[in-house]
């Protein structure tokens, strides 16, 4: 059983983020650059690929990578991730140890406290209901479940898209509605910096307004429930009352009524 780490970076010139991130397994760096190009090395008998294209949006870009994958799991990375020495043994034992674990959702603390992650404290099935807190750098998976159940990144959603984020919690909801059986593990693989974003400018009005449009698209025929939850949730995050928030996240579920 082989990992293939497919990497989500911008502006890359080399491979030398093979090392900063540390890692030890077959990669594919999508990068998006104002170029196109196919670069390919063996790194300490690793495959490692860059494919630059001058696309713009994290999800082609995850989805340029996914076109890749060639070996038996594929974990989805951003280039601010830096792996534990023997991230590739943790992973493999987790799937070896759950035959019918489609994903597998790992530990990737934050190091930024300003920004911290989902902490997994023990092994659990995940469904709809409670698979909205992790990001794409939790998740690997089966290629041949991947491809099987042929689940894509939104365009519309996450950095460089229409609105500002949520491609990854989109891919999870997706790939459940298709039946593939995810879990967690409570293993750290890495650890992310989170010290710079390309959507998160804080919880704004654009914020809340996107808030809506996810999730007009992950639960249609809930989104007025999940509008009042949302309100009440945040409120703490900014000066602004509930039912404000309520309001703007309503114009973000019209709007992408609309438009979708």
């Amino acid at each position: 059983m082989e990992i293939e780490v497919l990497v989500a970076t911008m502006n890359q010139k080399n491979l030398s983020k093979y090392y900063e991130m540390n890692l030890s397994t077959n990669t594919v760096f999508a990068n998006q650059d104002d170029r196109f190009e196919y670069v390919e090395e063996s790194i300490l008998g690793k495959k490692v690929r860059m494919i630059t294209t001058a696309d713009r949006g994290v999800g082609k870009n995850r989805n340029n990578a996914i076109m890749q994958a060639n070996s038996e799991i594929c974990l989805f990375s951003d280039d601010d991730v830096k792996y534990v020495n023997d991230y590739d043994n943790l992973i493999i034992n987790a799937f070896k140890n759950n035959p019918e674990a489609d994903i597998i959702l790992f530990n990737v603390p934050s190091t930024n406290i300003d920004r911290p992650t989902t902490l997994i404290k023990k092994s659990k099935r995940i469904r709809w209901y409670n698979s909205l807190r992790y990001g794409a750098v939790n998740i690997a998976i089966r290629t041949a479940s991947l491809k099987r159940a042929n689940v894509m990144f939104s365009l519309l959603f996450g950095g460089g898209a229409m609105y500002g984020a949520g491609e990854d919690s989109i891919f999870i909801i997706e790939c459940l509605k298709k039946k593939l059986k995810v879990y967690t593990n409570q293993e750290i693989i890495g650890y992310v910096s989170q010290d710079t974003s390309s959507w998160f400018e804080g919880y704004n009005i654009k914020y809340f307004h996107d808030k809506g449009a996810w999730i007009a698209n992950a639960f249609p025929k809930m989104k007025y429930i999940f509008a009042i939850y949302y309100s009440l949730k945040d409120k703490e995050l900014v000066e602004m009352s509930p039912k404000k928030i309520y309001k703007i996240i309503v114009s973000g579920i019209k709007d992408f009524s609309e438009r979708f």
